[in-house]
Protein backbone atom coordinates (compact mmCIF):
# COMPACT_ATOMS: atom_id res chain seq x y z
CA UNK A 1 0.00 0.00 0.00
CA UNK A 2 0.82 3.50 -0.61
CA UNK A 3 1.80 5.71 2.66
CA UNK A 4 -0.75 7.64 3.32
CA UNK A 5 0.24 11.40 2.86
CA UNK A 6 -0.69 14.14 5.70
CA UNK A 7 -3.65 16.39 4.58
CA UNK A 8 -2.53 20.26 4.83
CA UNK A 9 -4.90 20.92 7.79
CA UNK A 10 -3.03 18.00 9.83
CA UNK A 11 0.22 20.12 8.59
CA UNK A 12 -1.44 23.51 9.22
CA UNK A 13 -2.73 22.21 12.77
CA UNK A 14 0.58 20.58 13.80
CA UNK A 15 2.86 23.99 12.88
CA UNK A 16 -0.12 26.08 14.49
CA UNK A 17 0.58 23.83 18.07
CA UNK A 18 3.97 23.97 17.47
CA UNK A 19 4.23 27.65 17.29
CA UNK A 20 2.17 28.36 19.94
CA UNK A 21 4.63 26.34 22.38
CA UNK A 22 7.60 28.20 21.49
CA UNK A 23 5.79 31.60 22.13
CA UNK A 24 4.68 30.06 25.35
CA UNK A 25 8.49 28.37 25.68
CA UNK A 26 9.96 32.14 25.19
CA UNK A 27 7.42 34.28 27.43
CA UNK A 28 8.03 31.95 30.30
CA UNK A 29 11.73 32.47 29.86
CA UNK A 30 11.38 36.37 29.61
CA UNK A 31 11.31 37.77 33.36
CA UNK A 32 8.00 39.37 34.36
CA UNK A 33 7.91 43.15 35.57
CA UNK A 34 6.90 43.37 38.97
CA UNK A 35 5.34 46.09 40.91
CA UNK A 36 6.74 49.05 42.14
CA UNK A 37 6.11 47.56 45.80
CA UNK A 38 8.12 44.57 45.32
CA UNK A 39 10.84 45.86 43.77
CA UNK A 40 10.89 48.80 46.92
CA UNK A 41 10.22 46.13 49.26
CA UNK A 42 13.15 43.57 48.25
CA UNK A 43 15.33 46.83 47.26
CA UNK A 44 15.12 48.00 51.02
CA UNK A 45 15.85 43.93 52.17
CA UNK A 46 19.27 44.01 50.15
CA UNK A 47 20.35 47.38 51.35
CA UNK A 48 19.23 46.34 54.90
CA UNK A 49 21.68 43.22 54.00
CA UNK A 50 24.32 45.82 52.58
CA UNK A 51 23.85 43.83 49.31
CA UNK A 52 24.50 47.12 47.82
CA UNK A 53 24.94 46.25 44.19
CA UNK A 54 21.37 44.74 44.47
CA UNK A 55 19.82 47.19 45.99
CA UNK A 56 20.88 49.58 43.07
CA UNK A 57 19.35 46.87 40.74
CA UNK A 58 15.94 46.84 42.06
CA UNK A 59 15.61 50.51 43.08
CA UNK A 60 16.99 51.75 39.74
CA UNK A 61 14.03 49.26 38.03
CA UNK A 62 11.70 51.03 40.47
CA UNK A 63 13.06 54.77 39.41
CA UNK A 64 12.82 53.97 35.82
CA UNK A 65 9.57 51.77 35.54
CA UNK A 66 7.77 53.40 37.59
CA UNK A 67 8.04 57.23 38.05
CA UNK A 68 5.03 58.41 39.12
CA UNK A 69 4.54 55.79 41.53
CA UNK A 70 4.21 57.25 45.15
CA UNK A 71 7.00 55.30 45.99
CA UNK A 72 9.37 56.86 42.91
CA UNK A 73 10.98 59.85 45.50
CA UNK A 74 11.79 57.32 48.38
CA UNK A 75 13.53 54.86 45.87
CA UNK A 76 15.24 57.92 44.49
CA UNK A 77 16.94 58.27 47.57
CA UNK A 78 17.59 54.43 48.65
CA UNK A 79 19.04 54.24 45.21
CA UNK A 80 21.71 57.19 46.13
CA UNK A 81 21.94 55.36 49.37
CA UNK A 82 22.64 52.41 47.74
CA UNK A 83 25.52 53.85 45.43
CA UNK A 84 27.17 55.24 48.92
CA UNK A 85 26.98 51.96 49.92
CA UNK A 86 28.78 50.20 47.35
CA UNK A 87 31.42 53.11 47.98
CA UNK A 88 30.03 54.21 44.69
CA UNK A 89 30.61 58.29 45.30
CA UNK A 90 30.62 59.62 42.56
CA UNK A 91 27.23 57.65 41.40
CA UNK A 92 26.01 58.38 44.90
CA UNK A 93 26.41 62.40 44.40
CA UNK A 94 24.48 62.37 41.10
CA UNK A 95 21.64 60.17 42.68
CA UNK A 96 20.73 62.60 45.78
CA UNK A 97 21.43 65.79 43.31
CA UNK A 98 18.76 64.02 41.10
CA UNK A 99 17.08 63.54 44.04
CA UNK A 100 17.45 67.02 44.95
CA UNK A 101 16.38 68.49 41.42
CA UNK A 102 12.92 66.21 40.23
CA UNK A 103 11.41 66.10 44.20
CA UNK A 104 12.21 69.11 46.11
CA UNK A 105 9.58 68.14 48.31
CA UNK A 106 10.66 65.19 49.52
CA UNK A 107 11.18 63.95 53.33
CA UNK A 108 14.32 63.19 52.33
CA UNK A 109 16.08 66.25 50.91
CA UNK A 110 18.10 67.22 54.26
CA UNK A 111 19.51 63.91 54.47
CA UNK A 112 20.27 63.76 50.78
CA UNK A 113 22.04 67.57 50.92
CA UNK A 114 23.93 66.42 53.99
CA UNK A 115 25.27 62.99 52.40
CA UNK A 116 26.44 64.87 49.37
CA UNK A 117 29.04 66.50 51.00
CA UNK A 118 29.52 63.09 52.97
CA UNK A 119 30.38 61.26 49.68
CA UNK A 120 33.22 64.29 48.91
CA UNK A 121 34.30 64.00 52.64
CA UNK A 122 34.37 60.32 51.94
CA UNK A 123 37.04 61.00 49.20
CA UNK A 124 39.38 63.19 50.79
CA UNK A 125 42.61 63.16 49.22
CA UNK A 126 46.57 62.94 51.02
CA UNK A 127 46.87 66.72 51.84
CA UNK A 128 50.08 67.04 48.91
CA UNK A 129 47.52 66.12 46.12
CA UNK A 130 44.78 67.76 44.74
CA UNK A 131 42.16 68.70 47.12
CA UNK A 132 39.02 68.97 44.84
CA UNK A 133 36.86 66.96 46.71
CA UNK A 134 37.47 68.89 50.10
CA UNK A 135 36.68 71.92 48.64
CA UNK A 136 33.29 70.47 47.35
CA UNK A 137 32.53 68.73 50.99
CA UNK A 138 33.50 71.95 52.45
CA UNK A 139 30.89 74.22 50.29
CA UNK A 140 27.99 71.27 50.38
CA UNK A 141 28.15 71.19 54.15
CA UNK A 142 28.15 75.21 54.46
CA UNK A 143 24.73 74.75 51.72
CA UNK A 144 23.81 72.04 54.94
CA UNK A 145 23.98 74.58 57.88
CA UNK A 146 22.62 77.40 55.70
CA UNK A 147 19.20 75.13 55.02
CA UNK A 148 19.08 73.34 58.22
CA UNK A 149 21.02 74.69 61.18
CA UNK A 150 18.67 73.31 63.45
CA UNK A 151 19.42 69.91 61.93
CA UNK A 152 20.29 66.68 63.93
CA UNK A 153 23.12 66.40 61.72
CA UNK A 154 24.28 69.83 62.16
CA UNK A 155 27.20 69.33 64.67
CA UNK A 156 28.45 66.41 62.40
CA UNK A 157 28.76 68.96 59.62
CA UNK A 158 30.25 71.28 61.45
CA UNK A 159 32.86 69.06 62.70
CA UNK A 160 33.64 67.96 58.65
CA UNK A 161 34.10 71.65 58.01
CA UNK A 162 36.33 71.91 60.73
CA UNK A 163 38.49 68.75 58.58
CA UNK A 164 37.86 70.01 55.47
CA UNK A 165 39.80 73.22 56.83
CA UNK A 166 42.51 71.67 58.65
CA UNK A 167 43.17 69.31 55.40
CA UNK A 168 43.11 72.83 53.30
CA UNK A 169 45.31 74.55 55.84
CA UNK A 170 48.23 71.53 55.57
CA UNK A 171 48.14 71.64 51.78
CA UNK A 172 48.76 75.15 51.99
CA UNK A 173 51.67 74.74 54.80
CA UNK A 174 53.13 71.90 52.46
CA UNK A 175 53.27 74.14 49.38
CA UNK A 176 54.88 76.81 52.08
CA UNK A 177 57.24 74.51 52.94
CA UNK A 178 58.77 73.17 49.49
CA UNK A 179 58.93 77.13 48.28
CA UNK A 180 61.24 77.23 51.36
CA UNK A 181 63.25 74.06 50.96
CA UNK A 182 64.08 75.27 47.35
CA UNK A 183 65.12 79.29 49.02
CA UNK A 184 62.17 80.87 47.30
CA UNK A 185 61.47 82.81 50.56
CA UNK A 186 59.17 85.41 49.25
CA UNK A 187 56.92 82.67 47.49
CA UNK A 188 56.83 80.43 51.20
CA UNK A 189 56.28 83.91 52.64
CA UNK A 190 53.30 84.70 50.67
CA UNK A 191 52.07 80.92 50.26
CA UNK A 192 52.28 80.99 54.78
CA UNK A 193 50.38 84.27 54.97
CA UNK A 194 47.71 83.09 52.98
CA UNK A 195 47.85 80.33 55.43
CA UNK A 196 47.72 82.97 58.42
CA UNK A 197 44.97 84.91 57.14
CA UNK A 198 42.64 82.07 55.74
CA UNK A 199 43.09 79.40 58.13
CA UNK A 200 44.18 80.96 61.43
CA UNK A 201 41.49 78.46 63.60
CA UNK A 202 43.64 75.36 62.44
CA UNK A 203 46.45 73.77 63.76
CA UNK A 204 48.27 74.75 61.21
CA UNK A 205 48.67 78.33 62.49
CA UNK A 206 51.12 77.67 64.59
CA UNK A 207 53.40 75.61 62.34
CA UNK A 208 53.18 78.74 59.82
CA UNK A 209 54.21 80.91 62.05
CA UNK A 210 57.06 78.88 63.47
CA UNK A 211 58.27 78.64 59.70
CA UNK A 212 58.28 82.46 59.30
CA UNK A 213 60.38 82.56 62.63
CA UNK A 214 62.75 80.46 60.41
CA UNK A 215 62.89 82.71 57.53
CA UNK A 216 63.04 85.67 59.32
CA UNK A 217 66.05 84.62 61.67
CA UNK A 218 67.85 83.52 58.17
CA UNK A 219 66.94 87.16 56.63
CA UNK A 220 68.84 88.43 60.10
CA UNK A 221 65.39 89.68 61.33
CA UNK A 222 65.66 88.54 64.76
CA UNK A 223 62.94 90.64 66.25
CA UNK A 224 60.66 89.60 63.37
CA UNK A 225 61.71 85.90 63.91
CA UNK A 226 61.50 86.73 68.34
CA UNK A 227 58.22 87.74 67.60
CA UNK A 228 57.13 84.98 65.49
CA UNK A 229 58.37 82.06 68.02
CA UNK A 230 56.85 83.68 71.34
CA UNK A 231 53.30 83.98 69.53
CA UNK A 232 54.00 80.20 68.46
CA UNK A 233 55.22 79.54 72.13
CA UNK A 234 52.26 81.55 74.19
CA UNK A 235 49.49 79.93 71.54
CA UNK A 236 50.16 76.85 70.78
CA UNK A 237 49.17 73.81 72.54
CA UNK A 238 51.28 71.41 71.28
CA UNK A 239 54.11 70.68 73.73
CA UNK A 240 56.61 69.49 70.98
CA UNK A 241 55.89 72.74 68.78
CA UNK A 242 56.35 75.00 72.29
CA UNK A 243 59.67 73.17 72.60
CA UNK A 244 61.33 74.22 69.48
CA UNK A 245 59.70 77.57 69.54
CA UNK A 246 61.57 77.58 73.20
CA UNK A 247 64.80 76.50 71.36
CA UNK A 248 65.16 79.47 69.09
CA UNK A 249 64.58 81.70 71.24
CA UNK A 250 67.31 80.60 73.91
CA UNK A 251 69.58 80.18 70.54
CA UNK A 252 68.74 83.98 69.91
CA UNK A 253 68.61 85.28 73.21
CA UNK A 254 72.57 83.74 73.84
CA UNK A 255 73.26 85.75 70.63
CA UNK A 256 72.22 88.59 72.11
CA UNK A 257 74.25 88.30 75.25
CA UNK A 258 77.77 87.24 72.96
Amino acid sequence: MTPTTPSRRFLYCFFLIAASLSIVGCQSSTPRLKGAEAYFEEGQKALEKERCVEAIEKFQRLVNNFPGSRLAPDAQYYLAEAYFCSEDFVNAVFEYQRLLDTYPSSQWLDDAQFKIGEAYYQQLRRPELDQKETYEALNYFRYFLEDNPASPLAETARQRIVDCRALLAQKHYINGQLYQRQGHFDAAVLTYEDVIRTYPDTPWYYHTLFQLGEIAHRRDDLKGARGYWEEVLSGSQEAELQKKARKKLDEIQAIGEE
